[in-house]
């Protein structure tokens, strides 16, 4: 049962992110007037995809029916293709969409999990992939749009399926309200500060060599196997360790990362990788500090996605575009990240 609905939910978290991103990109895209629309409409977007997750999570928490949260998901992203004429709105109604679905699969790989980190590493890696396959040219035909509302309603049958199939295993704990000391509530500061900053940096890595498609490609597939791994090592040796250690070095690499050549494609290739380690480390510790709140939890980390990014989405991605700059932010990271997993270390 838990291979398949961990399998499940991996497949339509890369095809939801997927379909988001060439709504966004080729099929909204057109009907956005103006750069300042389309500028309201990546910024609202990102807000319904990634803040919004925060309430729809304490609700979820509540409501105890994480694949039906899945399956809306999915039809408001097969409607927003319908309403793709209308631009923006098209943009916030994927958007919410896209949290559902995140909340919803994310609470059932949570309460499968039971504390480990391996199944949300690999829950949250395919999205990247999926982000990154939409802006490729090839798909910004017009057909395209009948191809994505399908795969959504395939997302919706999915989904549904593992509502009436699993329900009753993958139920959420019981509602309580948070209690945390005063350490546990520092700590929780620090995994969000961590994700703040994490989710900076990520829009901050800028390099040229990106652009070619084949290391573009690599470098998303160097996302997607930190995330995995970072799960499954954490586990393993421990998430305090995993994380500091995997921080540290991504900040060597970085440093020659900026070498437009075959040694600074893999150093960027490499530090990315090990970046992304960290993201199943935090989120498994966050839910673990508020095992009855995964949705909450879950959301808020999401939010300080979304606050991470504002600042890139304004056009601000240069200021620690640099070795130094970006050592700097990992090197930061790795601190608040340490302070956050200072009493929550799994065996």
């Amino acid at each position: 049962m838990v291979i398949r609905v961990v399998s499940i939910y991996t497949l339509l978290h890369f095809l939801v992110d997927f379909a988001c991103g060439v709504l966004l990109y080729h099929q909204a895209y057109p009907f956005l007037n103006s750069t300042a629309d389309i500028v309201y409409a990546f910024l609202l977007y990102n807000f319904f995809a990634f803040a919004v997750q925060l309430p729809i999570g304490i609700i979820a928490d509540y409501v105890n029916k994480n694949a039906l949260f899945a399956v809306c998901g999915c039809f408001l992203v097969l409607c927003a293709y319908i309403l793709a004429p209308l631009g923006i709105i098209a943009c916030i109604i994927a958007g919410i969409g896209n949290a559902c679905f995140h909340i919803g699969g994310g609470i059932d790989v949570l309460n499968l999990s039971k504390g480990k980190a391996t199944l949300p590493g690999i829950f949250v890696s395919s999205g990247a992939l999926g982000i990154f396959l939409s802006a490729q040219k090839f798909l910004n035909q017009p057909y395209i749009a009948f191809v994505f509302m399908g795969l959504m309603g395939m997302g919706c049958l999915l989904s549904y399926f593992i509502y009436r199939k699993f329900h009753t295993q993958l139920q959420n704990a019981p509602i309580e309200s948070p209690n945390l000391s005063n350490l546990k509530l520092f700590m929780v500061v620090c995994l969000c500060l961590t994700v703040m900053l994490r989710s900076y940096t990520g829009f901050v890595l800028a390099f040229e060599w990106k652009s070619v498609f084949i290391v573009g490609l690599l470098f998303t597939m160097g996302v997607v196997l930190g995330k995995m791994l970072g799960g499954i090592i954490g586990d393993k040796f421990g998430f305090k360790k995993t994380a500091v250690l995997s921080l540290l070095l991504s900040a060597g690499c970085f440093c020659f990362a900026f070498q437009n050549n075959t040694f600074g494609i893999i150093s960027g290739i490499f530090g990315v990788l090990l970046f992304n380690m960290t993201m199943p480390i935090t989120l498994t510790a966050l839910t673990n500090l508020m095992p009855q709140q995964k949705g909450m939890a879950f959301g808020l980390l999401t939010f300080m996605l979304f606050l991470g990014s504002v600042p890139c989405l304004f056009g601000h991605k240069y200021p620690f575009f640099s070795p130094i700059g970006l050592s700097v932010l990992v090197l930061l990271s790795a601190v608040v990240l340490f302070c956050g997993l200072i009493q929550l270390e799994k065996d």
